[in-house]
């Protein structure tokens, strides 16, 4: 009985909410319903729980847009009044858990389970919770509801930690129509309080110098939290060195090295609450390059390498707006992207109708679509230049077999490593060629290029160069998504 009023609330709810749209001042209290909850299972198979409810501060997020139209996010959640069957709230978000679906461990059946939070205005009435999930085609289908009352007493109502140190960067105005920011520290001293507060100040610096966040800096509020650490730093498995601090940063997520997560998403959002928020930036205080960014979830990033601010931005780009990779090549998932679907995010196209292209609108006027780049040249090159290392290691190989000590072959050797040298350096002059070439050809124009979302193949960039956030740079496909977010936000 229960899935069948689920899947009749579903179909019905587009209908009845267009007689009746939601209204922020009929259906909410200006208060955040906070849902934590667990995802457990494997590559296959989804469980999800319901851990605790709060009751938060006033709902920073926008009155007047309740309803997610962005299509962005590998799941949306979605708040349906029980007693008028309207779909009074929506919103597309992303988890840790969807990522770790598409390694090789969840493949071959290992099941994990991960904590997350979900933040919605505070309804009036009793109304259905249901989260729905992207299958295999990108369409959402609901994988699970519950009912709540918001009378219910088992809804936590216990207010933010007092004592937690507060940080502002910038205020702008009220929260109901800025984007609302926070930074939560981890890894932070008491004693480390001043370089915290400079920290948040100098990554909003740079999160401003930066387009379209610079000429939209009115529409922001930015603050930081400290609720301090025991020790200084994160977790670094893989040096064998573990820090006692309030979030339990680690590196060597899903066995990346570099992706560095937090392990402790309660402590996260207990913190983040002593200020209304839309969106968690965790500032880990470490030199080591590293990061995250997670859409409507949250971003993590390093105070103190040099491309701290770089990075920053770059894990920004997929947390705030949800923004994809734009590289291919050495990474932890297997078929992140579904063959032959088109991909939500808005800066990466499948080309599946080449008449069609998503970003049509910005093209470069008489743009070959598919625009050429030298891919299969370079990759081609990039075949010899493998061949020649796997040939030069097998003779090199066998002189040391023949020979127990190959300082006795000088000549032999030292001819090897100047011929090997010397055929690499020619083929790599002949990349370098033609990426001059094309990029000639193309730089600064918008079309649509092979390599991107982690495949060499099937999925298209807006730019020639790789990499979403390119020299200082978003470009003008995934400046128009994160605008898309601020209005959303915002107006």
């Amino acid at each position: 009985m229960k899935k069948f009023l689920l899947i009749w609330l579903v179909c019905l709810g587009p209908f009845a909410g267009a007689a009746a749209p939601p209204s922020f001042e009929n259906d909410f209290l200006d208060k955040t319903l906070r849902i934590d909850f667990y995802q457990t299972g494997d590559a296959s198979d989804t469980i999800v729980t319901i851990d605790q409810m709060y009751e938060q501060g006033i709902w920073a997020g926008n009155p007047n847009t309740l309803i997610d139209t962005l299509n962005r996010g590998a799941y949306t959640v979605k708040l349906v009044d029980i007693n008028t069957n309207r779909v009074i709230f929506t919103r597309g978000f992303s988890t840790i858990f969807e990522e770790y679906q598409t390694t090789e461990p969840a493949k071959s059946g290992l099941k994990r389970t991960f904590h997350e939070s979900l933040l919605v205005p505070f309804p009036k009435r009793p109304c259905l919770f249901i989260i729905e999930a992207r299958n295999k085609l990108n369409l959402l289908t609901p994988i699970f509801t519950t009912r709540i009352d918001p009378e219910d007493v088992s809804i936590i109502r216990e207010h933010a930690h007092t004592q937690d140190q507060i940080v502002t960067a910038l205020h702008s105005g009220p929260a109901h129509h800025k984007v609302d920011l926070v930074f939560v520290a981890e890894g932070y001293t008491v004693d480390e309080s001043d370089k915290f507060a400079e920290d948040v100040r100098r990554f909003t610096d740079a999160l401003f110098e930066v387009e379209p966040f610079g000429s939209n800096r009115s529409k922001f509020n930015v603050s930081g939290v400290l609720r301090p650490s025991a020790q200084s730093g994160v977790d670094e498995p893989t040096r064998g060195s573990f820090k006692n601090t309030v979030l339990g940063a680690s590196y060597n997520a899903l066995d990346t090295p570099r992706y560095l997560l937090r392990n402790d998403n309660r402590a996260m959002r207990d913190i983040a609450q002593a200020v209304p928020y839309d969106y968690v930036l965790v500032l880990a205080n470490t030199s080591r390059y590293g990061g995250g960014g997670i859409y409507n979830n949250y971003t993590i990033f390093t105070a103190d390498d040099r491309r701290s601010e770089v990075i920053m931005i770059h894990e920004f780009g997929h947390g705030f707006a949800n923004l994809a990779d734009e590289y291919f090549g050495n990474v932890a998932y297997t078929d992140y992207f579904p063959a032959g679907v088109e991909p939500y995010p808005p800066n990466i196209t499948a080309l599946l109708d080449p008449n069609h292209v998503k970003w049509a609108h910005l093209l470069t006027p008489g743009i070959p679509i598919p625009t050429p780049w030298g891919q299969d040249e370079i990759d081609a090159l990039r075949r010899r230049i493998d061949a020649e290392k796997q040939s030069h290691d097998s003779r090199m190989a066998a002189l040391k077999q023949a020979d127990a000590s190959p300082g006795d072959l000088p000549g032999d050797n030292e001819s090897l490593e100047m011929e090997h040298r010397q055929l690499t350096e020619v083929l790599q002059e002949e990349i370098r060629q033609i990426q001059a070439k094309y990029t000639a050809l193309y730089q600064g124009k918008i079309g649509v290029f092979e390599g991107a979302g982690y495949t060499a193949k099937g999925l298209y960039r807006s730019e020639i160069h790789i990499g979403m956030f390119h020299d200082g740079q978003f470009g003008p496909v995934s400046e128009e998504a994160v605008q898309g977010i601020i209005n959303h936000l915002t107006q």
